[in-house]
């Protein structure tokens, strides 16, 4: 079970959150919504409608204008991020690629926290489980669940609150097709962040090599060659998949960003999670 390397908190000092997009709904907190609500910043006033709270009818601008106005406030809520990180057997097919998820998590957590929202970090195993932040210093991260990433994301989505901003970090190498994936994810999020997490041989095989591959979530066995086509083949139905990330990520106005395992962290935050626009220099 890979856990945080030491560097990662020094590293998180660097960087924090830049995810645009709020929550737009939550208990009261130290953070400004985009909606309003009832803190006591005064938004706006507009015209009663049935419905509206009357502590908020605004008896001055009656008795100027002879009109029932209800005074808006600004909204304040709790801004919260939900981190998820898929725990499938495919994710430790390769070290490097468990020792940054790991490190992933660790930053997105300690960088949510200095920036003052609530972080919930979702492990999605065979037994989806919340994971406290020291906890995961401690012992790190287990990858051994065997549902597809679909079904990991149905059962994460009932500890998933409305309205927070979301990050999932997985390899996304499911059969499903992404919008099948993200849009259940992003459903009723306030923010998106998709953060792919690739190995060496996720990304590109070498050719002539003779594999027994075993799916690490359904235990299938296939014995093949890779040879020059089967390598190209498989190379564009990962581009392909990282396309229809990309777009769907879009189509929810968040982010989309791939992660290579042999690259260092501190070298993807600045090549990568910063120009996409997940992180921003502290």
């Amino acid at each position: 079970m890979p856990s945080p390397t030491p560097e990662v908190l020094a590293l998180a000092q660097r960087y924090r959150l830049a995810l645009r997009d709020l929550p737009t709904r939550g208990a009261a907190g130290e953070r400004l919504g985009k909606g309003t609500g009832s803190s006591l910043e005064f938004q706006d006033r507009r015209t009663y409608v049935p419905g509206d709270d009357v502590r908020h009818l605004d008896w001055k601008a009656y008795a100027r204008t002879d009109q029932v106005m209800v005074r808006l406030y600004r909204e304040e809520i709790l801004p919260r991020v939900e981190l998820v990180v898929d725990g499938s057997r495919s994710m430790a097919v390769e070290p490097e690629k468990s020792q940054l998820a790991v490190d992933l998590a660790t930053l997105l957590f300690a960088c949510g926290r200095a920036d003052g929202f609530d972080v919930r970090l979702v492990h999605m195993r065979d037994r989806t489980e919340l994971v406290a932040f020291d906890e995961l210093l401690d012992r790190g991260l287990e990858f051994d669940g065997q549902a597809p990433l679909a079904e990991g994301v149905d059962a994460a989505f009932t500890l998933l609150r409305p309205g927070a901003i979301r990050i999932l970090v997985s390899d996304f190498l499911s059969p499903h097709e992404p919008h099948s994936v993200v849009r259940r994810f992003a459903a009723r999020g306030g923010g998106l962040a998709l953060v792919q997490v690739l190995g060496r041989f996720d990304q590109a095989p070498e050719v002539g090599e003779a594999l027994r591959l075993t799916d690490a979530e359904t235990n299938e066995v296939l014995d093949l060659v890779l040879d020059a086509r089967t390598v190209e083949r498989y190379v564009e139905r990962v581009r392909r998949l990282e396309a229809g990330l990309a777009q769907e990520a879009r189509r929810a106005s968040g982010v989309f960003v791939t992660l290579d395992g042999a690259v260092p962290l501190a070298d993807a935050c600045r090549a990568k999670l910063a120009a996409s626009g997940v992180l921003t220099p502290a």
